[in-house]
């Protein structure tokens, strides 16, 4: 596999941006420029009736009540279709690092939500202490602090749907075929980019903070995509066996 199509080169590439457009939001850089237009701009026109509730659902496939149950599903079929260990550990490196890591940078970050009418960012690693303590200790006042950013929503969908299509269709997943693997990854791209825009859409978070959702889904995704094993470069016998039967599929080895 060359460099520039590897997971881990992808991954500092992810992590880089998320890092940007992070510093972006803490010091109010051009990034988030549009944030305060967009809010103003959709927050008056509320969709209502049919539209609401549509809208409404497009951004719950960004829930953990949607995404968790559909990764560990689906990585338990890979197990069992003789996979190994990989898909299970892949899709817990992937849940485990979101959950980790976004609950980090939301608590440190400290933003208000749109909802709120102000735009206030109130970082420091003394929210994480608060915050740990808060979750920790027995009988401590509840965390006050304000955790906006990044949208949580679109990281799970960023995570979620492109790792579904590579436990479906990876050599690694349950019905390994390359083919099928690049249309899945280009379909999940879908409800992806539709959960992200719900969220701004329905005023829940700023644009800024839908990107970093993006971003932070993109870094824990290629986290798991790195334990799940790149398809080029599975054991040597599964490649050979994938080869096969896409030959007798009727197509040259790499076709599909």
């Amino acid at each position: 596999m060359s460099a520039t199509r590897s997971p881990a080169v992808w991954l500092v590439v992810a992590a880089a941006a998320l890092a940007a457009v992070t510093w972006q939001v803490l010091a109010g850089g051009p990034v988030t420029a549009l944030d305060w237009p967009v809010h103003a701009f959709v927050d008056p026109r509320q969709p209502e009736g049919p539209l609401l509730a549509a809208a409404v659902a497009v951004a719950r496939l960004g829930q953990r009540l949607v995404t968790v149950p559909l990764l560990v599903g689906l990585a338990l079929w890979a197990a069992l279709r003789g996979r190994g260990f990989r898909p299970v550990l892949a899709v817990l490196t992937g849940l485990g690092s979101l959950a980790v890591l976004g609950t980090l940078l939301k608590v440190a970050v400290g933003r208000t939500p749109p909802v709120l009418g102000v735009d206030v960012v109130t970082p420091g690693l003394d929210n994480v202490a608060v915050w740990a303590s808060a979750v920790l200790v027995p009988g401590a006042a509840p965390f006050e602090g304000y955790v906006s950013f990044p949208s949580g929503h679109s990281a799970n969908a960023a995570l979620t749907y492109p790792l579904a299509a590579w436990l479906l269709f990876g050599a690694n997943g349950v019905f390994p075929h390359a083919r099928r693997l690049r249309f899945a990854l280009g379909c999940s791209l879908v409800p992806v980019a539709a959960v992200g825009t719900m969220m701004t859409v329905l005023d829940y978070h700023w644009l800024s903070e839908s990107l970093g959702g993006w971003l932070l889904g993109a870094v824990v995704l290629l986290a798991a995509r790195l334990v799940l094993g790149a398809d080029g470069s599975a054991p040597a016998a599964r490649r050979r066996a994938w080869t096969e039967r896409r030959a007798v599929a009727g197509g040259p080895p790499g076709s599909g």
